[in-house]
Formats: C-alpha cells, sequence, structure tokens
C-alpha cells in the first residue's frame, strides 16, 4: 500500500507532464485525492494501540551495502503520510488558474518524495527520498515564485544541501560504525539499528554522528539559528509551494528527531537536552517577535512558523510522552493551519496586488467568505481553544513543564503565546476590519484609499487581471459595494477540508491522539533504559 501511495503520484507526474495543461490539472487533482482517500483508509484500519509499524514492505535491494527496501507506518508517520496526500489536493486547487503542467506534475513528484520520507525505515532509502523533496520545491520557488524567487530557491537548496551532506556522513559513520563494533554484515535498515543500541551508545564519535543528523533535522525545522532561509523561501514562493512547505515539509525535520537522534541515539537526547531545549525557547520567543515586526503579511505568517516550530521542538526535548505527543499533535495542527494561513493569504494578495499590512483595510467586509475563513485561521494560529493549534501547543508544554531539567523552558516560552496573540489580532485589526480601499458607500462616493497598483508581492506569472479593478463584481455588504471579488466555489473547495479538521481536531483529539499515544509510548519505553542509564 505505501509503494502504492508513492507510485500513484509518481505516474501521474509523468502523464501530467506529457500531456496539456488542462489535463495535467485533473490528473493532479484525481491522483492526489486518490492518495488522500487510500491514506484515510490506512489511517483507519492501523491498530493504534499497539504503536507497532504496519503495512510493512521489505525487500533488499542493494545487500553488498546492507541496503533494503524497507517501508512501513506506524502511528508517528501516518497523520503525515494523510496530511501530505490531502495538502497536495489543497495545493493544486488553490493554485487551478497555473498555466504550465509542470508546475502541476512538480506537486507530484514532491507528494510521492515527502510520503517516502515519512515511510522509510532504511537509512539509505530515507536519505535518498529526503534529497527528491529537494528538486520541485526548488523549480516551484524559482519559477513560479515572487520576484526575488532565485535568491530564495538558491538559499533554501544551499541550506538544505548544506544538512543533506551532514546527514549522509552521520548515516554512513553510523552503519559502518555499527558493522564494525559488532562484527556483524553492514546493514542500514533502523530495525536493525535499532538492536544494536548498546553498540551505538559505545561509538567512538557518537556526538558527531548525533550532530549531523541533529543539524540537518534543526534546518529543516526550522530551528534558531538555521532558520533565515524560511521567511525567504516562503515568502517568494507560490501559494502552493507555501502551504506544502509549511504543511509537511517542516515536518521532515521534527520527525527526523523523533525517530532517528532519539530512537537511535537516545542518551545523545539526554545529554544535549538543555543545549537543545534553549534553541527551542529562543526559537519561540525570537521568532514571535521578529513576526510582530513584520510589514509583509505572509512574511509575519512565515516568521511565526519559526514561534510554532519552537513548541515542537521543545516538546520533543523534554523526553517526556506529554511533550511528545503534544510536539507531534503541534505539527499536525500547525500544518493544517498554517496551511490555510498561507491559503488565505495567497487568495487576498491575488485580489488586492499588496501583502502590505498597512495596505489592507476591511477585507471582512469587502470579502465576507474569505474574511471569516481568514479569521477562523488567524485565530487557529495563535491558538485557540476549540482549535487543533490549543491542544499542540499545552501539551508541548505542559510536557516541557513536567521534565525538572526543561520546565524552566517552559515557563519562558509562554512568553511567545502572548507575543503571538498580540500580532496576531493585531493583522486581524488592521486587514479585515475597518472598510476596504474601492469600496462604495449607499452615496456613491469611493472610499479613496486605494492601492490597486502597488505592485508589491506580485508574482510573476500574474498578469493585470489580478488587480482588484479586473474583480470588480457587483457584491455588498452592509451599505458598502466593494469592487473586490469573494472566493469562488473552487477556492471555497480547497479552504474546506482544512477548515474542518483545524475545528474538528480541536474539539475531539481522540482522532489523532490515540495513534500518536500509541507510538510515542512504545518509542519511550525502549529507550528509556539508556536514558537513564546517561
Amino acid at each position: 500500500m505505501i509503494t502504492l501511495l508513492m507510485a500513484i503520484p509518481l505516474l501521474a507526474a509523468i502523464i501530467a507532464a506529457s500531456s496539456n495543461v488542462q489535463i495535467a490539472k485533473r490528473i493532479a487533482v484525481a491522483a492526489s485525492l486518490l492518495c488522500t482517500i487510500i491514506s484515510a483508509v490506512m489511517y483507519v484500519q492501523y491498530n493504534a494501540g499497539s504503536g507497532a509499524m504496519a503495512f510493512v514492505e521489505k525487500v533488499p535491494w542493494i545487500p553488498s551495502l546492507g541496503i533494503t527496501y524497507h517501508v512501513a507506518l506506524d502511528g508517528l508517520s501516518l497523520p503525515f503520510v494523510f496530511l501530505t496526500a490531502l495538502l497536495t489536493l489543497v495545493s493544486v486547487l488553490a493554485q487551478f488558474d497555473v498555466k504550465q503542467k509542470s508546475f502541476y506534475a512538480l506537486f507530484l513528484v514532491m507528494q510521492a518524495g515527502v510520503t517516502g520520507v515519512f515511510s522509510s525505515l532504511d537509512l539509505v532509502l530515507y536519505f535518498l527520498f529526503w534529497e527528491v523533496v529537494l528538486i520541485p520545491m526548488f523549480f516551484i520557488i524559482g519559477v513560479w515564485g515572487y520576484e526575488n524567487r532565485r535568491y530564495a530557491a538558491i538559499k533554501f537548496v544551499l541550506y538544505s544541501l548544506t544538512g543533506s551532506v551532514l546527514m549522509l556522513v552521520a548515516i554512513l559513520a553510523l552503519g559502518f560504525g555499527v558493522a564494525g563494533a559488532t562484527n556483524q554484515p553492514l546493514s542500514f535498515d533502523y530495525d536493525v539499528l535499532r538492536t544494536q543500541l548498546e553498540a551505538i551508545r559505545n561509538l567512538p564519535g557518537l556526538p558527531w554522528i548525533f550532530w549531523g543528523f541533529m543539524i540537518a533535522f534543526l534546518i529543516k525545522l526550522p530551528a534558531f539559528p538555521v532558520h533565515t532561509w524560511l521567511p525567504h523561501a516562503h515568502t517568494e514562493a507560490p501559494t502552493g509551494g507555501s502551504i506544502m512547505l509549511a504543511g509537511v515539509l517542516l515536518k521532515m525535520g521534527g520527525y527526523g528527531i523523533l525517530r532517528f537522534n532519539l530512537g537511535l541515539m537516545p542518551g545523545e537526547m539526554q545529554a544535549y537536552q538543555t543545549t537543545l531545549a534553549i534553541l527551542a525557547t529562543v526559537g519561540v520567543v525570537y521568532g514571535a517577535y521578529c513576526a510582530m515586526a513584520q510589514k509583509d503579511l505572509k512574511r509575519m505568517v512565515a516568521y511565526s512558523s519559526v514561534n510554532h516550530m519552537g513548541y515542537v521542538l521543545l516538546g520533543i526535548v523534554s523526553l517526556t510522552a506529554m511533550g511528545i505527543h503534544g510536539a507531534v499533535y503541534q505539527m499536525v495542527a500547525h500544518g493544517i493551519i498554517t496551511g490555510l494561513m498561507f491559503m488565505t493569504v495567497g487568495f487576498l494578495s491575488h485580489r488586492t496586488h499588496t501583502r502590505v499590512i498597512a495596505n489592507m483595510t476591511g477585507m471582512y467586509a469587502a470579502m465576507p467568505i474569505l474574511g471569516a475563513i481568514m479569521w477562523l485561521a488567524f485565530l487557529g494560529g495563535l491558538g485557540l481553544p476549540g482549535m487543533a493549534g490549543f491542544i499542540g501547543e499545552y501539551t508541548a508544554l505542559s510536557g516541557a513543564v513536567q521534565n525538572p531539567n526543561t520546565a524552566i523552558y517552559g515557563y519562558i516560552s509562554l512568553l511567545g503565546i502572548m507575543i503571538t496573540a498580540g500580532f496576531i489580532l493585531y493583522a486581524i485589526q488592521r486587514v479585515l476590519l475597518g472598510r476596504a480601499p474601492g469600496t462604495e458607500d449607499e452615496h456613491g462616493s469611493v472610499h479613496a484609499e486605494s492601492h490597486a497598483d502597488d505592485t508589491h508581492g506580485k508574482p510573476v506569472d500574474e498578469d493585470a487581471n489580478l488587480s482588484p479593478s479586473s474583480h470588480a463584481a457587483p457584491s455588498s455588504h452592509g451599505a458598502h459595494r466593494s469592487i473586490f471579488h469573494d472566493l469562488t466555489p473552487l477556492e471555497i473547495g480547497a479552504a474546506a477540508p482544512l477548515v474542518v479538521l483545524a475545528i474538528v481536531l480541536g474539539l475531539y483529539p481522540n482522532l489523532l491522539t490515540p495513534w500518536i499515544d500509541g507510538s510515542a509510548s512504545a518509542l519511550l519505553e525502549s529507550v528509556r533504559g539508556l536514558i537513564a542509564q546517561r
């Protein structure tokens, strides 16, 4: 089944690239929808209480080098496989007006690569999928992004490749080191390495191996101080690219720390707990402060991701069941809510021709449907109780406070929540409330402050028909008529799944909690002895 989840988008990508753009769009929607359904069925079928690997597929690939094709899923990876398929579908629908077929083919390739990352249980296979993901995102940003797209794409790749080199060296050192220490055949299989935790603990140079993995994952997360590629990539990426980047690519970092750093080197996680907790706390507070200082709405959302992923890192390094649960829940919630935030910002800038917060006002009155979804997304972003983000942040911080070694960092991180509430509410007040530029009152007079000629944030592939004047459609809200066109049925359909999940997972967390708890508890129990020994 897992191979099918990767084969479907790859085959669809080949067909899409070989057809015309209209067929490519429909193939991309059909393939991602089919994968969403299949992954949802797998999610329901999984025995959440066991915490064990399921849907296992294992075939020797390069036996002489100890490399196998080994894929499987558990409660830590299944939610991200489903989220990958869903966000690919959402991204395609959100940018259904793109005229190039290769755009849709690249999203399908990225979907296959990310699915491989979350399901691979051979370290070399994992690395190959990790690298595959970089290629489509590089072109999506570099070709279909905004005016500084090339700079952002190159910076994204340079940071990612730096982490990749370090991780590859660490993988080779770990595999050959264990084989030499145990006189066993060379193997990069995760399950085999998990049986050799004592040998791994005694490897010379283990701290270097640990940090080879960790730096790669911190870059992807991203964590302070290796986060600087993210604001550029998010700001310059097209809407669909930002959705995928925030929704699943950043989660590769948090998942990698859990699966490999904690799963294979728990003693080093304990040894560097304080260092990582400090980085997490700085990310929480610093990310929130940077977001508060932004004038560009999309850049503000980008920096909020640094803040939110800081909670993820803090929850993991707490080494408590609740902290890890909160970290995984926060990653899923962040993927849904921040994906929705980027989607609504993209829809808004598409219509207003600007992303400057000061140049936006009254968008809720001008476009009630878009405004309502934006209200919900931004309130979810500040962790409003009743939405998925609240549960993730609360449990991650609770887990940090439970451990005396990380408690102080949990308390300091509460400052990030207050700052986040401030800049989110300020953005809501500036962007959604008031009277929109270009609206006409009942006497026919036009609100004078119009920014239709402001080209800040205009994607290079957008043309003149994206200016507000071209969307003039007779809509009304109260006593004012807006020149901005509200969401189309297709755009509402793209946003709807994320809106539903953001609310449902906030009100009924048992749709996700048992899956996380079973696998997180099994992981912690298997390494608890080594953590205690450290």
